[in-house]
């Protein structure tokens, strides 16, 4: 961790952590925070020193997959560390070990006055979740799907998967919309939101799943009737270069068909599909010591007096996009790059 005296001065802001293949933000207001998914405990640890925050009032999980929730328990357990509210929903198809030593801590330290357990991430849980100035919004599953929870093809709503049962959750800095973090949102989960007609706009899309298969029939047509719904104006991957080929090149394209090239893609990890080549561990420049295997890394999203603002920064990102074989997030017209993630916005 970080000494005090190189603590950042930012108040209000959400981080979308390099984590490596999963998924999990960090949204804080001074003293307060909220913490959405932690497949990796250390990550986050090092990002709330750097603000100087103990206390976690809100732990959300979007769904029961290790690559959301394997963090949880250290974290709750940890020493240094307050998580006031758990937020999870129930999910028996789920035998993990992470899932059930989740759980066990989550009720011996319930049991002894430590942490309020709430078992209703749905719809119905809106308004309890505001912190400070950091606005917590749950989307989906709303009450129908939440009351049924997940099920196999022999239910009268047919199948559905713990993805689908992903809590969608928007984030809101200071009253406006910031990012939207869907989990591991499914296509039927997502046609289920257009159904009842739900809002999803935000100016940033973490992309679900990881940019992998959606469980549509066609992926693009997925990714582009995503993006169309959020309008976002920056898309994160948050990925793993060692786990899978993600984000997979159809969601790309299906992106850039609902958007544009104005859209800015930043993934948080190098993707194998952008350039296939080893990478070195690290690398030193002008900007510091980092990892190759970050892209964007960690991205940081805040809300000033003409909207939402992002960073890295411009040299560090366009440097490490410069140097790949074949990035996505980036298109040619003429030699003139858009796309990429160039500048922090104004």
């Amino acid at each position: 961790m970080e000494l005090p005296n190189q603590r950042t001065s930012i108040q209000l802001s959400a981080q979308i952590l390099n984590v490596g293949h999963g998924n999990c933000s960090f949204i804080y207001d001074g003293p307060s925070g909220v913490v959405v998914d932690v497949p990796a405990v250390v990550p986050l640890l090092e990002a709330m020193d750097r603000v100087g925050a103990s206390t976690v009032d809100h732990l959300i999980l979007s769904h029961a997959d290790n690559d959301h929730i394997k963090g949880a328990a250290a974290l709750m357990a940890h020493d240094e560390v307050t998580v006031k509210a758990l937020w999870a929903n129930p999910d028996s198809t789920k035998l993990s070990e992470a899932f059930i030593d989740l759980l066990t801590v989550a009720a011996d330290r319930h049991q002894r006055g430590l942490i309020n357990v709430c078992t209703n991430l749905n719809v119905g849980a809106n308004g309890a979740l505001n912190c400070a100035r950091i606005g917590v919004r749950i989307l989906h599953p709303g009450i129908l799907w939440a009351g049924v929870g997940p099920t196999n093809g022999k239910h009268p709503l047919g199948s559905i998967t713990s993805n689908g049962m992903s809590a969608v959750v928007r984030i809101e800095l200071d009253g406006s919309p910031a990012v939207l973090l869907p989990g591991d949102l499914d296509a039927k989960g997502f046609a289920e939101m257009q159904r009842v007609g739900v809002d999803m706009a935000a100016p940033v899309l973490v992309f679900p799943h990881h940019g992998g298969r959606s469980g549509a029939a066609d992926n693009r047509e997925f990714a582009r009737e995503l993006a169309r719904a959020v309008q976002p104006e920056l898309v994160i991957f948050s990925h793993g270069r060692s786990s899978f080929l993600n984000p997979r090149k159809e969601i790309i394209d299906g992106i850039r068909d609902a958007l544009g090239s104005k859209v800015r893609i930043a993934c948080t990890q190098v993707s194998r599909t952008c350039h296939a080549s080893a990478l070195p561990s690290s690398i030193s420049n002008e900007q510091g010591t980092y990892s190759k295997l970050a892209c964007a890394g960690s991205l940081s999203i805040t809300a000033t007096s003409r909207g939402i603002s992002w960073s890295p920064g411009v040299s560090r990102h366009s440097a490490t996009v410069d140097s790949l074989e074949s990035p996505m997030c980036r298109t040619w017209e003429i030699g003139v790059d858009h796309g990429v993630l160039q500048t922090e916005k104004e």
